[in-house]
């Protein structure tokens, strides 16, 4: 039934609202960003072809698309690391948390299919 989630997350904003809060996040869509014609630096570019890589399995752009149509306050997220040779292992990890099943056959047809897109 199209309209049900928007009706409940409209339904639980004001209910919080009612009682209270001030505050809802409609939490992050990593991989996903409004400013897609800004210059970016090699670091957001390679994030971005991850991004569009990434968007079959993970809808983290369908998921902003949808998230806009409640108007919010875009916040950026940040993540700090001790030093670059930590983020493999940081990218690992960020994907197993959305990518549980994700085995190491899967990663490599996936790799493949965004380099082949490039």
């Amino acid at each position: 039934m199209p309209g049900v989630i928007e009706f409940l997350i409209a339904t639980a904003a004001s209910r919080f609202q009612a009682e209270g809060a001030e505050l809802l996040s409609l939490s992050g869509a990593p991989l996903a960003r409004l400013d897609r014609n800004a210059t970016h630096d090699a670091l957001e570019r390679v994030l971005d072809q991850i991004g569009r890589g990434l968007e079959s399995v993970s809808g983290f752009r369908s998921l902003l698309a949808f998230k806009s149509k409640f108007h919010p306050e875009y916040r950026p997220l940040y993540l700090t690391y001790p030093q670059a040779t930590a983020l493999p292992a940081i990218g690992t990890a960020v994907a197993r948390s959305y990518l549980p099943d994700l085995d190491t056959a899967a990663t490599v047809t996936l790799l493949k299919r965004m380099l082949r897109r490039r």
